[in-house]
């Protein structure tokens, strides 16, 4: 008899924490993915006429490792970082920068030949390399981005253009949509800022 009645209270364990994964896994939130996105439309810059057909390379570009992870990281002012299990970058966020940054020099500069590093047999007349210090922001604060980055020639080692540039932007909302939006500008306003660098090259 105590032999049953030490299977039954087996059986009903296992029973219990059965049902207690399922009633926790049923309630866990949705993933949800974001990504960051590049100019929808934007005219060229207005001197960019002349850079039609040139050579742009891009990268390498660096971030922080404790941004470039899958879950989405926030912080501002703060030591204390956190990330949400529950919105996720859909790529490492290191590729996403440099996708969105090589897109919008492609629209601002008025060229299809804009690659990422790495190149094989391409050979950019212009390598733009970058090095992110800082890109964090806070749900229903503000988002900053920090870089600094050189524009290197194909016929010199030495850099053409080396700058810091700073960005700030406010999100606007609680939402990890609004941050990844936020997020975006702070790329697009580096675009602009290294597009205009280019065209003011001697060409």
């Amino acid at each position: 008899m105590s032999q049953w009645r030490s299977m039954l209270f087996a059986l009903l364990v296992i029973l219990a924490t059965s049902t207690l994964c399922v009633s926790s896994c049923s309630t866990a939130p949705p993933i949800r993915l974001y990504v960051l996105t590049s100019f929808t439309r934007v005219e060229p810059v207005t001197q960019a006429t002349g850079m039609r057909g040139v050579a742009i390379g891009v990268g390498p570009v660096e971030l922080p490792q404790y941004v470039n992870r899958p879950q989405i990281v926030t912080g501002y002012n703060s030591p204390e970082l956190r990330s949400s299990y529950a919105a996720q970058w859909a790529e490492p966020l290191q590729d996403g920068f440099t996708r969105v940054l090589a897109e919008n020099l492609s629209l601002l500069l008025a060229t299809d030949r804009v690659v990422i590093f790495p190149w094989k047999s391409f050979v950019p007349e212009y390598q733009v390399v970058i090095e992110v210090t800082h890109f964090l922001g806070q749900t229903g604060g503000e988002v900053s981005l920090v870089a600094l980055w050189s524009i290197l020639s194909k016929n010199s080692k030495d850099a053409l253009v080396s700058k810091k540039s700073s960005f700030h932007e406010s999100t606007g909302s609680s939402e990890y949509a609004a941050l990844a939006a936020a997020m975006s500008r702070t790329v697009a306003a580096l675009s602009w800022d290294i597009a205009a660098a280019v065209i003011a090259l001697p060409q």
